[in-house]
């Protein structure tokens, strides 16, 4: 099992659309996934109109109250072949709780304790909020790899300099946690300003992340809205579609790097 999450500092930056079709695109490889929405707003659950009212939060109290007895099936719905946990915004509830039980070391090692309920999955990937608090940190305590997307502007961009402060928090207790795939999204791929933005972020990141960036970026596609009307994730909506042949491209280059790393 490895843990996937979709992260980003900036709000917007298409981290949603993102978590969704890069679980699906590890499905259309074979891979047995889950997706979790750890964000309030809860816009998986509307994206693919799930109803589910046990979510992420009653998951990891429940796992906590119980110390680490869950029976983790009632918080699961597949659809399309992939299991998902709703979120909604009572998640905003969840400082709050570790509050009162005085253990926010406990809210920090949360995540990490419900996912060990998930050793039957070969990938869980992670949607999360637009922000740095407790409920990313423990996320990050148990990251394997980090997806950042990104818009090309420079104030989408500016977000990324919080994701590497992020990345390196979250190595003091997580040391192998990985920023692997920092990529553009809504890109408008023949226009001088991607262009230019492109080997910008592909230089400086070079720098920081090796080969963090990639050259491989998803284009402007009304397909992704008509998707969100449908509650479809691309590949069942338009398999065809730009975004979802650069969807597929992102997780193929993401699943080759691993396949490298294990020879």
């Amino acid at each position: 099992m490895k843990i996937v999450s979709i992260i980003n500092p900036k709000g917007g930056a298409g981290k949603t659309v993102s978590s969704l079709n890069i679980a699906y695109a590890l499905k259309n490889r074979n891979k047995k996934v889950l997706l979790i929405d750890t964000d309030p707003r809860g816009a998986i659950a509307t994206y693919l109109a799930i109803e589910n009212e046990n979510t992420i939060l009653e998951a990891i109290i429940e796992n906590y109250q119980n110390f680490g007895m869950l029976d983790i099936s009632k918080y699961v719905k597949e659809k399309n072949g992939v299991d998902i946990i709703v979120a909604n915004s009572n998640l905003i509830e969840i400082d709050e709780f570790f509050r009162k039980e005085g253990d926010i070391q406990g809210q920090l090692n949360s995540f990490k304790e419900l996912s060990e309920h998930f050793h039957q999955y070969d990938y869980i990937v992670v949607d999360t909020e637009g922000t740095i608090n407790n409920m990313i940190r423990s996320i990050l305590n148990t990251t394997d790899y980090i997806f950042a997307p990104t818009k090309v502007s420079y104030i989408d961009t500016t977000g990324l300099r919080d994701l590497l402060k992020m990345v390196n928090i979250g190595k003091r207790n997580n040391p192998k946690i990985s920023l692997e795939e920092v990529f553009c999204v809504q890109v408008k791929e023949n226009t001088k300003v991607f262009k230019k933005a492109h080997e910008e972020l592909k230089n400086e990141l070079k720098k920081i992340c090796g080969n963090c960036y990639s050259d491989i970026y998803i284009r402007e596609d009304a397909n992704i809205l008509n998707s969100m009307e449908e509650n479809k994730d691309i590949f069942s909506y338009k398999k065809s579609s730009n975004a979802a042949i650069d969807y597929k491209n992102l997780v193929d280059e993401f699943l080759s790097k691993r396949e490298k790393e294990e020879k």
